[in-house]
């Protein structure tokens, strides 16, 4: 509308110049050596125009003659640059497609086309020397494409990758924390260098690293928390190895601290607690780990922890573990240690009155097997005994220490397995052998069913 507006100004403005001119009449006159000319003002005005167009486009016709070279060279660029745009955009595809061959083509295409060395050429250069398994080239790549200071960051990525792809973790590990100087609250970066930290065992620096991605939101409060103890837990036991019993008994404290209801530092701390004579601080430690988390290692450090009486009381053992039944009552470990105690010390019907309890809420081997042991010791019925321990045989498994990536079976907790997982190890029934209660015969009737399984 104001284009318009605007030409249509400039047309009156002309007409209202020549009808001006029109309305007043006169001549030019211009004398030259013995020559007179003499023009109208119209017609001066008209040849005037004339000739300033006709310069004008002789000077156009002229200028275009002299930048022909130029305006060709622009003209290559321009269609080069689409050609290079183009076959980054195939080649860029090539590569999320997997295929190595067009996209190193592309790539020798781009390099033709833009010889400015594009962030995205130099990327795509990159991926399809990985993609050809020519790890140099590519990291070639990447390091010219970090001196880029626009897309720097790209080059430190496809490095790291590189890196943790060639297991170099040492230089992943250098990139990692470079790529966090620039990003310093990216998750997925965060989340690399801890696994990289734990990896080289450089604890302090895990830690560091593990509260900025938690702030961060890379990982969640109760993950970071277990980390935190276990990370603890493997310090102390390096401290343990190099001899270093108060370092050993601090890290364990800490870890408690943090998290008392961690069944390994519980068992450990207690244990230690023994070993000094302190079985009053032990004792309290084994019972809030019962209730928490009835566990057969407790029951044995419940039976370090006990201290015989000087009058040689038989029955003092029993009503020792009868304080960690009543803890859970209807734990199946409290039963099963208490039926243990009870055949050791000749009880065969209240140990017969407990097995039947565990049994009812629980079947597992080992129950069979005490059931095999009071059998043995009570009746020397070797038929019964056999009985039971064909049943243990095929009874549910229990719990174990398993390997929740692996599925790997260990005889304790360990911080970190041996295939090099960190914290990955948990109290758990093995895969594939979940709890479920099978249809069993029993020489008694069974009081109830499982309707499930802890």
């Amino acid at each position: 509308m104001i284009r318009t507006f605007l030409t249509l100004a400039k047309i009156g403005l002309f007409l209202g110049a020549v009808v001006w001119v029109a309305e007043h009449p006169g001549t030019i006159e211009i004398k030259w050596l013995d020559y007179v000319l003499e023009f109208h003002i119209g017609f001066f005005l008209f040849v005037l125009f004339v000739l300033l167009v006709t310069g004008i486009f002789l000077f156009a016709v002229i200028k275009s003659i002299f930048d022909f070279p130029k305006t060709m060279e622009r003209y290559h660029d321009m269609t080069g640059k689409d050609k290079g745009l183009k076959a980054l955009s195939i080649g860029l595809s090539a590569v999320a497609a997997g295929d190595a061959k067009s996209a190193s083509y592309q790539a020798y295409r781009v390099k033709k086309y833009l010889k400015d060395e594009n962030p995205l050429s130099l990327l795509l250069e990159a991926q399809a020397a990985r993609l050809q398994g020519d790890e140099a080239e590519a990291s070639r790549a990447y390091i010219k494409l970090m001196g880029n200071e626009n897309a720097g960051f790209m080059g430190v990525r496809g490095l790291l990758q590189s890196a943790l792809d060639c297991g170099d973790y040492n230089g992943a590990l250098e990139l990692g924390h470079r790529a966090l100087q620039d990003y310093p609250k990216q998750g997925w970066i965060l989340s690399i260098v801890y696994d990289l930290e734990i990896r080289a065992r450089n604890w302090d620096s895990a830690s560091k690293i593990l509260y900025r991605a938690e702030k961060a939101g890379a990982i969640i409060a109760e993950k970071a928390l277990s980390d935190r103890v276990t990370m603890l837990l493997a310090q102390a036991l390096e401290n343990k190895k190099a001899g270093d019993e108060a370092g050993y008994f601090r890290d364990l404290h800490k870890a408690y601290k943090y998290n008392p209801k961690f069944l390994p530092t519980a068992l450990w701390l207690s244990d230690m607690y023994i070993e000094r004579g302190k079985h009053k601080a032990a004792v309290n430690m084994i019972g809030k780990a019962w209730k928490n988390a009835p566990h057969p290692e407790l029951t044995r450090l419940w039976a370090k922890a006990y201290q015989p009486p000087k009058n040689n009381d038989s029955m003092a053992r029993v009503r020792w573990f009868e304080k960690l039944l009543k803890l859970d009552p209807k734990s199946v470990e409290g039963l099963q240690a208490m039926a243990s105690v009870m055949t050791q010390e000749g009880l065969w019907g209240d140990a017969r009155r407990h097995l039947e309890m565990a049994e009812d809420i629980r079947p597992n081997v080992h129950l069979y097997k005490l059931w095999a042991e009071l059998e043995e010791k009570a009746t020397g019925d070797e038929e019964a005994v056999r009985f039971w321990l064909e049943k243990a045989a095929d009874a549910p498994r229990e719990r174990v220490w398993i390997c929740s990536e692996t599925g790997r079976v260990y005889d304790e907790w360990m911080p970190i397995s041996d295939q090099g997982l960190f914290n990955t190890i948990i109290w758990d029934f093995s895969q594939g052998r979940s709890f479920a209660l099978p249809h069993l015969q029993s020489a008694r009737p069974i009081a109830g069913l499982i309707t499930s399984a802890l």
